[in-house]
């Protein structure tokens, strides 16, 4: 059986960095949507200018060139809402980690690592065997996590992720829980263009 990732990994983070970082993407599709607009609302005055100009021209080589001309403003402009686009996805990408960096710092972050593993052992069920990959620097708490569990046989092991968080897999069941705050993270950048609304092709 292939191992599978839940539908739970996104509960890595806690309903504040969720709601911040939510504001902070509806904030910047906003402003991205009125930058849009008025760059279009401004190259459409500009083409009806220069089209009722041209209107009567029938020198087809003018026409031609006119059009070549408010093409590639029209491709500037959306090359332009792409860069505007992708500094905000990095700006909002390094002030997500800076609050994830913050939280794992503090004293909140052991007991959120508690009740992630009691989430992920609920969803696996009791009466089995689990490895817990925790990131290196996590991995003195792992005797703390195995006292705070029960009915389970648990073994810890470094993982591949940096930010915090874990991931837990039961081998027999052939299920992988991710609850790392790499993944999550990485799932809310993937989704940044689609949340923006903003493609190259729009």
């Amino acid at each position: 059986m292939p191992i599978q990732d839940t539908d739970k990994k996104l509960e890595a983070f806690t309903d504040t960095i969720i709601a911040e970082a939510t504001r902070e993407a509806d904030k910047i599709t906003l402003e991205l949507r009125n930058k849009q607009n008025e760059l279009i609302q401004k190259a459409e005055a500009s083409i009806a200018a220069e089209a009722e100009r041209y209107e009567k021209s029938s020198i087809a080589e003018v026409k031609a060139a006119e059009e070549r001309r408010i093409s590639a403003k029209l491709n500037s402009n959306k090359h332009t809402l792409l860069e505007y686009r992708e500094a905000w996805a990095n700006e909002m990408h390094k002030q997500v980690i800076s609050r994830i960096n913050a939280f794992t710092a503090s004293d909140e972050y052991l007991p959120h690592l508690k009740e992630l593993l009691k989430k992920a052992i609920d969803t696996l069920g009791y009466g089995l065997s689990a490895e817990v990959f925790l990131r290196p620097e996590d991995m003195k708490y792992a005797d703390e996590l195995l006292a705070s569990t029960a009915g389970v046989s648990l073994a810890f092991t470094e993982g591949d992720f940096a930010l915090g968080g874990l991931r837990v897999i039961c081998h027999s069941k052939g299920q992988r829980i991710d609850m790392s705050f790499d993944t999550a993270l990485n799932d809310m950048v993937g989704h940044f263009s689609e949340l923006a609304g903003l493609k190259m092709g729009e």
